[in-house]
C-alpha cells in the first residue's frame, strides 16, 4: 500500500503537491529580471507574488527564454504567465485572466545615433530591416505586414547587438523595456528612441495554462487580480519601479 501511494503522488502535478504557482517567464526588465540563479524578480513577480497570497499559493519562478515559456505553457509545466497580448494563437492552450493588469503600451523604434535615415512615421519602416523577438507580438498591422522586412532573434540584446554591427537598421521594443535593456547594457550613448513611437491603448494580461491545476480556480484568480487594480497594489508595485504610468 505505502507503494501505491507513493506511486499516485508521483502521477500528481507538483503545484498539487506543494499547492505551489509557478510562473514560466523570460528576462525582460524591469517587468522580468532573470538572476544569476535562474529566479525572477521584477514588476510582474511583486505582482504574481501578491496574487499568490491572495490565492494561498506559494510562488515558485521559472526562467527561459520568451518561446520556450510559451511551451511550458503549452504542455502544462508552467502555471501563469505574464506580459502577454491576447492571440487566437495564446488562446488555444492559455486562459487569459480578465481583466488586463496593464491598458497602454508604448512601443520604440531604437537606431544607433548616427543613423542619418529617420523614422518619423510607419511608412518609413518599408525600406529597412527591423529587429524582432521571436514569437513576440508587438502591434497590428506590425506583427502581420509582410512588406516590412523582419530579423528574428530569440534574446532581444543579441538584436541591439546587431544594430551595433549595423546588421539591421532599427530594433522594435516596449519603451520601457527597451530603455532599461540600453541602461543595463550600458549602450545607452550608442543608440536614439526614434521619433516615432506607436502608442496604443493594448490590453496586457496574465494568462493560465489550460493543462495547469489552475485553470479550475480562473474566478478566483480573476477577482485576487481586479481587488489588487482596485486596492491600489499594481499602481503602487510600477511606482516603486520608478514607473508612474501604467503601460
Amino acid at each position: 500500500m505505502p507503494n501505491f501511494i507513493a506511486f499516485i503522488l508521483w502521477l500528481l502535478p507538483a503545484s498539487i503537491m506543494a499547492e505551489q504557482l509557478t510562473t514560466a517567464n523570460s528576462h525582460w526588465p524591469p517587468w522580468r529580471v532573470l538572476e544569476k540563479d535562474g529566479s525572477l524578480t521584477g514588476i510582474d513577480i511583486d505582482i504574481l507574488k501578491g496574487l499568490s497570497r491572495r490565492l494561498e499559493l506559494q510562488l515558485v519562478t521559472k526562467g527561459c527564454g520568451w518561446k520556450r515559456c510559451l511551451k511550458y505553457m503549452q504542455v502544462g509545466e508552467g502555471d501563469v504567465m505574464s506580459g502577454l497580448f491576447k492571440t487566437a494563437e495564446r488562446e488555444k492552450y492559455m486562459k487569459f485572466i480578465e481583466p488586463p493588469y496593464r491598458r497602454v503600451q508604448n512601443t520604440c523604434f531604437y537606431q544607433k545615433k548616427s543613423q542619418s535615415a529617420e523614422i518619423n512615421g510607419y511608412q518609413d519602416l518599408q525600406n529597412i530591416t527591423i529587429g524582432v523577438v521571436n514569437k513576440v507580438a508587438y502591434f497590428e498591422p506590425f506583427d502581420s505586414d509582410v512588406s516590412i522586412k523582419k530579423h528574428y532573434a530569440i534574446k532581444d540584446i543579441t538584436l541591439f547587438r546587431l544594430l551595433k554591427a549595423q546588421s539591421i537598421d532599427a530594433v522594435i521594443m516596449s519603451c520601457v523595456t527597451g530603455d532599461v535593456q540600453l541602461k543595463l547594457s550600458g549602450l545607452n550613448d550608442e543608440f536614439k528612441h526614434a521619433k516615432y513611437v506607436h502608442r496604443l491603448a493594448h490590453p496586457v494580461y496574465l494568462a493560465v495554462s489550460k493543462q495547469s491545476p489552475l485553470l479550475a480556480r480562473e474566478k478566483d484568480v480573476s477577482q485576487a487580480l481586479q481587488n489588487m487594480i482596485n486596492g491600489g497594489d499594481i499602481k503602487q508595485i510600477m511606482s516603486s519601479y520608478g514607473i508612474l504610468e501604467v503601460e
